[in-house]
């Protein structure tokens, strides 16, 4: 933990934060490029796909944690991240045990709860991407995001208070531990689906979901439920046919998957240019209901603390 602090302050002294201009929900301006960190190859304590801008500059970091505890590969969000990064961001998806098959999905109830080794991970990535790309992750403007079960790793990480995170976002929430208000403040979005809770068996239940999360948490916080989507509508192709053809998890077809990502991301887009690159105005793309592309059940917010 004090390797951390130490660098931070460090990184303070670099260039002008990169802002997006554009509008969210379009792609943003930057072309990404993508490298993996391996276990083996690079000794990273965990396996990391990294989607990142091309371009030279500082860019904010999105500290991205997958379903199921974050065993859902990152790389089965690769469309979504993708997107993402191309309005200015460093995004790092880590997995927890990848690859995951060579394990015949055995999975156990403390599986992804090894917190510690989720803060090893940034000290270990603030060293080993130095230098490694003519663009710059900062890591005094990190942001939390999460899918799933992932966001039960997310709230135990920011319990912790290891780690100085600016925001943090939830996409389709599940945590155990949601169940009486929070106490620390840091801007909070909580994103959830209307199919998510439908069908057997269901991916996420009422009273552990995005619902739930706005609930305990505290201004500034914002609520969003897209309707006519599920669980796993976000994901690439692959893990999304994997979802379709088994029935875990309810889903739409596949005739509108392109426009419900380009939604979502332009969602998450909207959230961190706001609270980690710091543009004004831009958080409107998610609280006016009439500036949300997609048909909505739930829009409120509560960011006038």
């Amino acid at each position: 933990m004090k390797d951390i602090l130490f660098f931070l302050s460090l990184v303070t002294c670099g260039l002008a934060l990169y802002v997006d201009q554009g509008i969210p929900y379009n792609d943003g301006p930057l072309k990404v490029g993508e490298l993996t960190v391996s276990i083996t190859v690079d000794a990273s304590p965990k396996h990391v796909k990294v989607y990142f801008p091309l371009e030279v500059g500082d860019y904010a970091v999105i500290y991205f944690l997958g379903g199921l505890n974050t065993l859902v590969p990152a790389e089965f969000y690769s469309i979504f991240l993708t997107k993402l990064a191309s309005h200015g961001f460093f995004v790092f998806g880590v997995d927890y045990d990848y690859p995951l098959m060579h394990r015949g999905l055995r999975l156990n109830p403390t599986v992804g709860q090894d917190i510690d080794k989720y803060f090893k991970e940034i000290e270990f990535l603030m060293k080993y991407m130095d230098n490694k790309t003519v663009s710059v992750p900062r890591w005094d403007y990190v942001g939390l995001m999460c899918h799933s079960a992932g966001c039960d790793v997310s709230i135990r990480m920011i319990e912790t208070e290891k780690y100085p995170f600016i925001s943090t976002a939830f996409l389709e929430p599940y945590s155990q531990i949601i169940r009486q208000p929070v106490n620390y403040t840091i801007p909070g979005l909580m994103y959830g689906t209307q199919l998510a809770e439908e069908g057997f068996p269901p991916c996420n239940i009422k009273g552990y979901d995005f619902e739930q999360f706005y609930e305990q948490w505290k201004c500034p916080r914002i609520a969003i439920e897209a309707a006519d989507f599920g669980h796993c509508d976000i994901l690439d192709p692959l893990g999304w046919e994997g979802c379709h053809v088994t029935h875990f998890c309810k889903t739409t077809n596949n005739t509108r998957l392109d426009i419900y990502r380009q939604f979502v991301q332009g969602v998450m887009a909207s959230f961190f240019v706001s609270t980690l690159q710091g543009r004004e105005g831009v958080i409107e793309y998610i609280t006016d209901p009439s500036k949300l592309i997609l048909k909505c059940l739930v829009s409120k917010s509560d960011i006038h603390c």
